[in-house]
């Protein structure tokens, strides 16, 4: 099924089975405020994304990579140990060359950006349906720490736009980043519990202008 999306003046064809894979929805580069302002789908299934991508930039800067056995495939796969209690924490590797994967590994500043933005996720969880989310439990503390080999920086590099091109309407992620937002809703009903609908996101029927 196809549903029309009029954006800034041109139409965009968006799939409603288009999957994503793995993203940060940047709807505002504050990064407690961009947790609380996705709708609860996304708010349960981006701490998990997000616990992945953080525990992906230990493996790949702090870790050696080895091969083993996939039986399923019977093909060798490559995985990263770490050489302390990490690697028995960590989820695995995971979308290594994923620009929102590399970008969390790229520097300190944005790793830490990611991972107060991770926190926020599990916190709004927690706030939506009071209970504390299994990752929550296993990774806050471990996710805290940066990885050992990581490049520190003060400030961030730029963060990437993981959407379709036709909702790249400037070169600022946010504005992109509500914009795609709001295709998300020719694919579930979007809700927000406990919390007021973002100003900046409006709903539509089979098309809308923004």
């Amino acid at each position: 099924m196809l549903k029309k999306l009029l954006i800034q003046g041109f139409t965009a064809s968006i799939p409603s089975d288009i999957i994503d894979h793995m993203n940060i929805f940047v709807v505002n580069q504050d990064p407690v405020i961009a947790a609380q302002e996705l709708c609860d789908k996304h708010v349960v299934k981006m701490i998990l994304e997000s616990a992945q991508m953080l525990s992906t930039a230990h493996r790949l800067l702090d870790g050696e990579m080895y091969t083993e056995l996939n039986t399923r495939s019977n093909r060798r796969v490559k995985r990263w140990r770490l050489d302390d209690e990490r690697d028995n924490i960590m989820y695995k590797v995971v979308h290594i060359n994923h620009p929102c994967t590399v970008w969390t590994r790229e520097c300190s500043a944005n790793y830490k950006w990611h991972y107060r933005h991770f926190v926020a996720l599990c916190d709004e969880f927690t706030h939506r349906y009071s209970k504390v989310h299994s990752t929550d439990k296993l990774l806050r503390g471990p996710l805290a720490e940066l990885p050992n080999n990581i490049v520190h920086t003060k400030v961030m590099t730029k963060m990437p736009m993981a959407m379709f091109d036709e909702c790249k309407i400037s070169s600022d992620p946010v504005e992109c980043y509500r914009n795609y937002y709001q295709t998300k809703q020719t694919r579930f009903n979007m809700s927000w519990t406990n919390r007021q609908v973002p100003k900046w996101f409006r709903f539509y029927d089979e098309e809308y202008v923004l």
